[in-house]
């Protein structure tokens, strides 16, 4: 007996440097493709939202400093605000890290209800820019807004893994889903179309897809979805002027020719990354931001980081973000929690559309819809919700590493 006690005394500092021991990538040989462990998805998703995080600031500032030196504000005052946004999204998002996933799935339903009645707070109180109703003001701010679909986004992310992860529903079961998963969809994209917000409403319908799609809907189901969902499309456009000349600017032949005396945004974007070549001009140096290119700190973001760094740079960027994108699959598709599976893909697809678009929209393979890169476009509404949403995640992930190493306490 004394023999045992000594071997694990023995045993337990080697144990303990285990566990604060960083991870070595080691790749799994299941037949669904590579794996990683727990702890390294939780990297996965940590390591490169803090390097978009930090590089979006950088490329906030740069995109902005000229446009308030023109306007006579103090770019350094200005960044402070961005700044200081940025260490309260730091703070949400370590405090969702340390919220167990139980506590997530419990409050859904009054996070949903909560984030739904800010969204429509904009009918008596919305703040329009560019045809759009997206923001509330703060009262006593001094004119800072708030843009809730963000928050929104997060909160049917999560209703929605709620509700198809639960016993009580067959997800084989057309009426149920409908019924279940349906009304809180249906009433999130309508309330986002409070604010004639087509872009942001495409979002979501990518949320509800990867929700359905995580849940294991049948197959057919998404192709039915994705027939009405072009019918719905179509009419939103066709009530629209704005949308039917963005759409009509798009298609081959039908659009402004490009034109050095009258540029659209678009032409601007393919500009910037055009002379941006193949290392860029250097941080700082983008000629597109003086007032050329629209929108250059958010919606265009990613014309001025191809001006700036080129398309190596560019390619750098995209690859740090598929590295997050790929941890959050990976926590999905391990997850032993029906309701992480689906909550976690939902926010992944979320996210990869999310900066598909806005990538699209730069090079010109999409109309411009305004829709800005997570956590790299200049924003502050889109900026803290998404990195709460990442502490969401990273919830999830240290949930899976507690299960893996035998301990239930964190459900």
């Amino acid at each position: 007996m004394p023999e045992q006690t000594s071997q694990s005394s023995r045993k337990t500092p080697r144990a303990a440097g285990k566990r604060f021991r960083l991870p070595k990538l080691q790749f799994g040989s299941s037949d669904s493709g590579p794996a990683l462990t727990a702890v390294q998805t939780f990297y996965f998703i940590l390591v490169p939202a803090l390097l978009l995080g930090v590089f979006g600031l950088m490329m906030g500032f740069s995109a902005t400093s000229v446009t308030n030196i023109a306007e006579g504000v103090n770019p350094y005052k200005s960044f402070l605000r961005t700044l200081l946004i940025a260490c309260v999204a730091l703070v949400l998002g370590a405090v969702a890290t340390f919220v167990p996933p139980k506590w997530w799935e419990r409050w859904s339903f009054w996070i949903f209800l909560a984030a739904l009645a800010l969204q429509l707070m904009l009918i008596p109180f919305g703040v329009s820019r560019g045809g759009n109703t997206n923001w509330i003001e703060i009262p006593g701010t001094g004119g800072q807004t708030i843009q809730p679909s963000e928050f929104l986004k997060l909160a049917t992310a999560l209703v929605l893994a709620k509700v198809l992860s639960g016993k009580f529903l067959d997800v084989n079961d057309w009426r149920a889903v409908l019924v279940w998963a349906g009304i809180p969809s249906l009433a999130a994209m309508a309330a986002v179309m409070v604010g004639a917000d087509m872009g942001t409403m495409l979002i979501f319908v990518a949320i509800v897809v990867g929700a359905l799609w995580m849940a294991g809907i049948p197959g057919r189901w998404l192709g039915y979805l994705g027939v009405l969902g072009v019918g719905a499309l179509v009419f939103l456009v066709s009530i629209s002027p704005s949308r039917i000349r963005r759409v009509i600017e798009f298609l081959p032949g039908y659009g402004t020719p490009p034109s050095t005396s009258a540029p659209t945004q678009t032409d601007h974007g393919l500009w910037a990354l055009g002379s941006g070549g193949l290392t860029g001009l250097g941080a700082g140096a983008s000629r597109e931001k003086w007032n050329y290119l629209q929108e250059a700190h958010t919606d265009f973001i990613f014309a001025i980081i191809g001006e700036e760094f080129g398309l190596l740079g560019s390619l750098v960027v995209l690859a740090i973000f598929g590295a997050l994108i790929f941890g959050i699959f990976q926590l999905s598709a391990n997850t032993t929690s029906g309701f992480i599976r689906v909550a976690s893909g939902a926010i992944g697809v979320w996210l990869a559309v999310q900066a598909l678009i806005n990538v699209g929209t730069v090079i010109g393979l999409v109309p411009v819809i305004g829709v800005p890169f997570p956590l790299v476009s200049y924003g502050g509404s889109s900026f803290l919700f998404t990195a709460t949403s990442v502490g969401v995640l990273l919830s999830f992930a240290r949930y899976d590493m507690a299960v893996a190493s035998g301990n239930r306490e964190a459900e």
